[in-house]
């Protein structure tokens, strides 16, 4: 294999492919980058089993062929080169010479037919998704995803495409989350599909720009095509839990708060709960709510009013700081409403007024205070 580019490109390139690179792997070859050339196109690709990405561009002196070269090192190499044109030469034993400016280095790579191949898929239901949607999609649901490895449908979000609405839900059975669009029209198939962090995280970082993006659904798989870029997922092959059994119904004791002042009081209280729990109360009423903290490891504590709108009985819940302040976080609103039903059952976060033809649903469940 042969190959000159510029070290520009190069580098955009492989930035791009090595956020898949796994940084441990049972599979010594994982840590690599392949690069493939063909037809005057050098093709990298990564993979970490789960999610396989290719970038292709354009290459000058070529001559077919390919090796995989150890991710950190041929990042590392590029990354410190001159500007200006990068060759590389690499022989069926996988040695790879590389010349940058007045240096010559040698790398030894492995032979690329070891490298894993792209899935082969039969068919796919194409479902075609705004990109600013599809952002806003994901970035409200992705704070809940679990990640604990015990619990594998938990680990992505559930995606469920209708022919006249979109759903986007993530539990990690301490919260949930839940995002309906009823703007949103397909032209595919019906697919309910659980899609891992991972590639969502990565999808991200495309979808600034206007248009669409096109999901490709096989049953195994997911993948994306976006300009030089293809990236494909396994799907979790597991069943996500009822989560509208979950959400109440009935929850009748309503809080309304200003959120920028209720998250600034739970940051202040937050810095004197236990580092490893970030317990803290909330106690409500008529006249005198307020957020409090014990910690009698560090004998800190904290006690701090809040201005709600409530009617209800007076109430004292405990919640996870770190959880509450996520998804309040995630309201775009300036004031939040929470909807309760007892000190022990999940409360209810939502926006005090849904977008058009969205529902933005928050869950949340409490934890027992200790005495």
């Amino acid at each position: 294999m042969q190959l000159s580019v510029e070290k520009k490109d190069l580098l955009s390139h492989m930035q791009k492919v090595s956020k898949v690179s796994p940084t441990r792997s049972t599979m010594p070859i994982l840590n690599s980058i392949l690069f493939e050339v063909k037809d005057s196109s050098l093709t990298l690709r990564s993979s970490d089993i789960e999610i396989t990405m290719n970038s292709t561009l354009p290459v000058n002196k070529s001559e077919d062929g390919s090796v995989a070269i150890p991710t950190r090192i041929i990042l590392d190499i590029v990354n410190e080169s001159e500007e200006g044109e990068i060759l590389i030469n690499a022989d069926n034993e996988g040695k790879v010479v590389l010349k940058s400016g007045n240096g010559v280095y040698e790398i030894m790579g492995r032979p690329g037919e070891e490298f894993p191949s792209i899935p082969k898929i039969a068919s796919f239901n194409n479902i075609e998704v705004e990109n600013a949607l599809l952002k806003r999609l994901i970035q409200k649901t992705i704070i809940a995803v679990s990640r604990d490895e015990l619990k594998p449908a938990l680990m992505g979000v559930l995606f469920q495409f209708k022919s006249k609405e979109i759903r986007a839900v993530a539990t990690d059975g301490h919260r949930l989350v839940c995002l309906i669009r009823k703007d949103y029209k397909n032209s595919g198939a019906d697919s309910d599909v659980i899609i891992p962090t991972k590639f969502l995280n990565l999808l991200l970082g495309y979808l600034d720009s206007e248009g669409k993006t096109l999901l490709s659904i096989s049953e195994n798989h997911v993948k994306v095509e976006l300009d030089s870029t293809v990236i494909f997922t396994r799907i979790i092959d597991e069943h996500f839990p009822d989560y509208m059994s979950v959400i109440p119904k009935d929850n009748d004791k309503i809080v309304v708060a200003d959120l920028v002042s209720l998250l600034s009081t739970l940051r202040r209280v937050d810095i004197f709960s236990n580092r490893t729990t970030h317990q803290i109360s909330v106690f409500l009423s008529k006249s005198n709510s307020k957020i409090s903290t014990i910690n009698p490891e560090s004998r800190t504590s904290a006690d701090e009013a809040i201005e709600v709108e409530y009617d209800g009985d007076d109430m004292t819940i405990g919640y996870n700081a770190e959880y509450l302040k996520e998804i309040l976080r995630s309201v775009d609103t300036e004031r939040v409403v929470l909807k309760l039903k007892s000190a022990i059952s999940a409360c209810l976060i939502l926006p005090d007024q849904q977008q058009e033809k969205e529902d933005f649903i928050m869950l949340l469940m409490p934890i027992r205070l200790s005495e």
